[in-house]
């Protein structure tokens, strides 16, 4: 998918249950990896130089089975509109062997700041320190800083 200068992929692999997503642009570049199999998102963020490890929370995010099919039918609606999901992550402490996280995510994070981030249900963080991640339309991905971090 490209709109005006901005190119998402997906690659999915069953055997693994990982969904890829990476997005290219001269803005803001990322990629991130939602392993269904041990509930973890890993998230590069280019500009910032930084990566992001967090739990999958499984009744926000699309399920597997439905996640190609979901893309598919919002694959005309990106830069058109919000994603109907929003979910919120907040730094809490750098990230500590990231081989623990398996190859792919030790590949992508290696050599970056790598920070442990949690979900966040509370009232919304300064935009300023967010980074936010329209993800296929499907969902946003918002990385905050906390504690001081970043």
């Amino acid at each position: 998918m490209s709109i005006s200068g901005v190119s998402q992929s997906m690659s999915i692999n069953s055997q693994t249950r990982k969904a890829i997503i990476q997005q290219k642009s001269n803005r803001l570049s990322w990629k991130t990896i939602w392993n269904y199999n041990t509930g973890i998102i890993a998230t590069r963020v280019m500009p910032e130089g930084a990566c992001y490890i967090s739990t999958m929370n499984r009744s926000g995010m699309p399920t597997f089975a439905a996640l190609a099919r979901v893309a598919a039918e919002r694959r005309n609606q990106i830069g058109f509109g919000r994603p109907s999901r929003r979910i919120t992550f907040v730094t809490n402490g750098r990230a500590n062997n990231l081989r623990s996280y398996g190859a792919d995510v030790f590949s992508m994070c290696s050599g970056l700041s790598t920070y442990m981030a949690h979900e966040t249900y509370a009232p919304r963080y300064n935009q300023q320190s967010c980074t936010a991640l329209n993800v296929m339309s499907l969902v946003e991905l918002d990385y905050c800083r906390g504690n001081g971090q970043i």
